[in-house]
């Protein structure tokens, strides 16, 4: 008889591993945010031009919700692996790359292993933890996002400065293949239980749509989603072309002003973790949203030297930050038998807020400056606000059919 090596089930292994695995996927990710124009000047093309690849980047996150069917019948573990494995050969084909075409190339891979990955591993912990912990547990896990610029953007910048744009690349995506092979040591999600109704419905083409009962509702807050991380990204995705034209920064110093927005989304993460479980989901998503059209509106007005300008950066990305983590929560119940769906739904539409933010962000950075950046993050942050009190609910373990 066979012995299998026992899996470690414990909560604590899981979120540890899943924050750090996580951690370095969004650092591949996250990285043109504050080097976008850097790495485009190494890579031979503008940054306007870099900008569309990124947006392009992120529209392959279409394929999200069928990844997230797919995650529901094999499995939430099986997918985070395939996905790992064709990012981590995007990012090494980026950063090894010689020619534009192969640098896009890579690009594409990493948007793809990135469009699975992402909403696998929400939706992995989420099935594995109690409803009145499922808000601590994604809170928690959404660390990785924060931490990844505390440690791994502010590293990068160190690197560009000191060797050469393509090094964190390469050490990135040569880190996600390891962590294919150390998932193993994670449980496999149970399957969920579908009724024969919902079997039948599963295997037509609309099953990509079919979200129950709460669809109405489901569907609001995965728009939400989406107008949350354009609101953002419209900014951030050129805020370092910003502060290198206002303030001559350097790639150590970019890494340093994202280790402290990295600062600014782990203590919005705490946050979640510790109050939104008792203050309600809902709420929280309205609160983070109104402070981020109040950030957006005073944010012009910091533009008076780089102390100010990054304070007044960090208003709206900490209310971005516990927006977003609050509306995952919130997420995760609409459809809990469909919970790899949807989420990957609300995956694919951060996605396509991205792809918009990181093509129109420096189109009007150049275009209409700082403050008609804020302008337009502020007004979909409003739009955003609006929808979730018009048509998203929270729903209690006692209301799900």
């Amino acid at each position: 008889m066979i012995k299998h090596k026992p899996v470690n089930h414990r909560i604590s292994y899981l979120l540890s591993l899943s924050i750090i695995i996580k951690l370095i996927a969004e650092t591949g990710s996250q990285i043109f945010n504050p080097f976008l124009t850097i790495i485009a000047a190494g890579a031979g093309i503008s940054a306007v031009t870099l900008g569309s690849l990124v947006g392009a980047r992120s529209l392959l996150g279409l394929v999200s919700p069928a990844l997230g069917i797919l995650s529901d019948k094999i499995g939430y573990r099986k997918v985070m692996q395939l996905s790992l494995t064709v990012s981590g050969s995007g990012l090494l084909l980026t950063g090894l790359s010689r020619t534009p075409l192969l640098f896009a190339a890579g690009l594409m891979l990493t948007g793809l292993g990135q469009a699975g990955f992402i909403p696998s591993i929400q939706a992995h912990t989420s099935s594995r933890l109690p409803y009145e912990k499922r808000a601590m547990g994604i809170g928690m896990l959404e660390y990785s996002w924060a931490l990844a610029g505390i440690f791994g953007l502010m590293t990068a910048g160190l690197l560009i400065e000191r060797f050469s744009w393509r090094v964190p690349f390469i050490l990135i995506g040569a880190a996600l293949l390891i962590a294919v092979l150390v998932l193993f040591t994670l449980p496999e999600s149970e399957k969920p239980h579908h009724s024969p109704g919902d079997m039948k419905e599963e295997r037509k083409l609309t099953a990509l749509f079919h979200l129950g009962g709460n669809r109405r509702s489901a569907w609001g807050a995965i728009a939400v989603h989406g107008l949350l991380m354009f609101s953002s990204m419209h900014l951030m995705i050129i805020h370092g072309g910003w502060l290198i034209d206002e303030y001559s920064l350097t790639p150590a110093l970019l890494g340093t002003v994202a280790l402290i927005m990295g600062c600014t989304d782990l203590s919005a993460s705490v946050s979640v973790s510790l109050f939104v479980d008792r203050f309600g989901k809902k709420r929280s998503v309205a609160m983070g949203l109104t402070g981020m059209i109040a950030g957006f509106l005073i944010l012009p007005y910091f533009n008076i030297g780089i102390i100010a300008a990054v304070i007044g950066l960090v208003i709206p990305r900490t209310f971005f930050e516990f927006a977003l983590v609050s509306n995952i929560a919130l997420l995760s119940e609409q459809a809990p038998d469909r919970r790899g769906k949807i989420l990957s739904l609300g995956s694919a539409s951060t996605l396509i807020g991205m792809t918009a933010a990181a093509s129109l962000g420096p189109l009007n950075y150049y275009g209409m400056g700082l403050r008609g950046l804020t302008l337009i993050s502020m007004g979909t942050s409003a739009v955003a606000l609006l929808v979730l009190l018009l048509f998203v609910k929270e729903i209690e373990p006692d209301q799900i059919s």
